[in-house]
């Protein structure tokens, strides 16, 4: 089943975790990459000293990734829906974790002549994490408010979760651990809002309220964790609002989900006609 396919995950994060809180330990200087001894039979050892925590963690942990790389995505969008006339909109994110991505507009992006984001952040997407440059207007829309929901949210000011956003990145991966770390040290200063619900009830309250601004509505690689019922009832809420959308408070859902081997960008425009999905 699912959660059985997990368990290597789980395991394998649940020790991480425990080795991040021995910063000391010769499997954490091998982790961090400051030794260059063979990892098994420290690993091991602390895989016994620590079976309790670790079995425990597994049986209680979900597997809770943020990854802040997908804020290019937020990042472009921003200026994209400048087409639509949009010069600041309200952000709504799905499945948002700690909501890190949530401080999209507090990273920097740059390719060519395009400048997005905060050019003072910690947090860099250079030339390299694009093989073209995109096809957006050079000045961006600004995101007046920005609000979350995941149904079991981390909170990174708190150290064990912030620990246990960390664990599930691999010790190999060190520019995505470095950009985590980047995104945490912000998000302390900036904290996302972030609501613990589902998110079909939390789709419909926010889109409930009166608005004369803009909304757009983002999740990405989301929706295979989301049941049927939960699926229907939040596409459902979205097209419900739609309904009243008009184009100076347009609803715009944006997700980047599985689309074959890559995932791709679709979006919805609602504003007062039949929605134009592009």
């Amino acid at each position: 089943n699912t959660r059985r396919g997990r368990i290597p995950v789980l395991f394998f994060a649940a020790t991480h975790d425990r080795i991040l809180a021995n910063p000391e330990s010769e499997i954490a200087r091998v982790y961090r990459g400051e030794s260059d001894s063979d990892p098994l039979q420290p690993f091991l050892e602390l895989v016994e000293l620590e079976r309790e925590s670790i079995v425990h963690n597994m049986r209680t942990r979900s597997v809770q990734t943020n990854e802040v790389g997908r804020s290019v995505v937020h990042l472009v969008l921003s200026h994209w829906i400048t087409t639509l006339g949009i010069e600041q909109f309200n952000l709504l994110e799905i499945g948002a974790s700690a909501g890190l991505n949530l401080n999209f507009d507090k990273f920097y992006g740059c390719f060519g002549q395009l400048r997005m984001g905060d050019p003072s952040s910690s947090l860099r997407f250079m030339g390299d994490w694009f093989s073209n440059a995109p096809d957006v207007p050079r000045i961006g829309a600004v995101a007046i408010n920005k609000r979350g929901c995941d149904i079991s949210p981390l909170d990174v000011t708190q150290t064990d979760d912030e620990v246990r956003l960390l664990s599930f990145v691999w010790p190999d991966q060190r520019l995505r651990l470095d950009r985590l770390r980047s995104a945490i040290s912000i998000a302390k200063t900036h904290r996302p809002a972030v609501d613990t619900a589902s998110a079909d009830e939390w789709i419909a309250q926010q889109l409930s309220r009166p608005s004369d601004q803009a909304t757009l509505i983002f999740h990405s690689i989301v929706w295979q964790y989301l049941g049927t019922e939960t699926l229907n009832k939040l596409k459902q809420a979205i097209y419900n609002a739609g309904k009243s959308a008009t184009p100076t408070a347009p609803i715009v859902w944006a997700r980047m989900e599985p689309a074959g081997p890559v995932a791709d960008i679709q979006v919805d425009v609602f504003d007062g006609s039949s929605p134009e999905p592009r």
